[in-house]
């Protein structure tokens, strides 16, 4: 998948603010801006490919909890299906229901109490994005790109011209969550989604 490095996105916003560079403090505060959006797109899909995990096998804890975290997998940021055996392959796989809470999904309707693995649909956590990032999803550049700067130009009083960049910046992400909405139309794997999926309150 498509990225860029941070140093970039930093340069687009500089082109955009009309300047060759920011001041130590505003570098912080763009730094700041850009992890905000980037988690405000995160959050608006389940479906982003590159954050995407479809039915890995998890260990459940004791009270049938599936952690956020195990080993050297990658960390659990929503929960998105848990099925009994590996899903997608064979629509006969039991769906679990579920709540989450601070331990990891917790199943309501498991069959068997031996059972000591459950297949998890999941998105990994969104990473902190640093000066040094070279990752910078491309799916996500031209948003932060144009929220960040919107931020910026609201710390700067100038709200006209922020609510400007901010519609630009909403044009950008709309098209990149219209190609997830065709995507997800042709598979399976998000048509239903637990009544007990929520936002984690870690």
């Amino acid at each position: 998948m498509q990225v860029k490095s941070y140093t970039d996105l930093k340069a687009l916003i500089q082109a955009l603010a009309g300047v060759s560079s920011f001041t130590t403090e505003e570098d912080s505060k763009i730094l700041s801006f850009v992890n905000r959006r980037a988690a405000e797109a995160y959050n608006l899909s389940p479906s982003w490919s590159r954050y995407l995990i479809i039915s890995e096998e998890r260990t459940l804890t004791s009270g049938n909890v599936v952690p956020y975290a195990e080993g050297i997998k990658e960390n659990i940021g929503e929960f998105i299906r848990i099925h009994r055996t590996q899903a997608f392959q064979k629509n006969s796989a039991l769906e679990y229901d579920f709540y989450v809470d601070a331990n990891g999904a917790n199943i309501l309707n498991i069959t068997n109490d031996n059972d000591l693995t459950a297949f998890v649909t999941y998105k990994k956590e969104l990473p902190t994005f640093t000066e040094s990032s070279a990752d910078f999803p491309l799916e996500f550049f031209y948003f932060v790109a144009h929220s960040a700067y919107a931020d910026f130009l609201r710390m700067d009083g100038q709200h006209g011209k922020a609510l400007t960049e901010e519609q630009i910046a909403r044009n950008y992400l709309d098209i990149e969550l219209e190609k997830i909405d065709i995507r997800s139309n042709n598979n399976s794997i998000n048509h239903k989604f637990s009544t007990y999926v929520n936002r984690q309150a870690r």
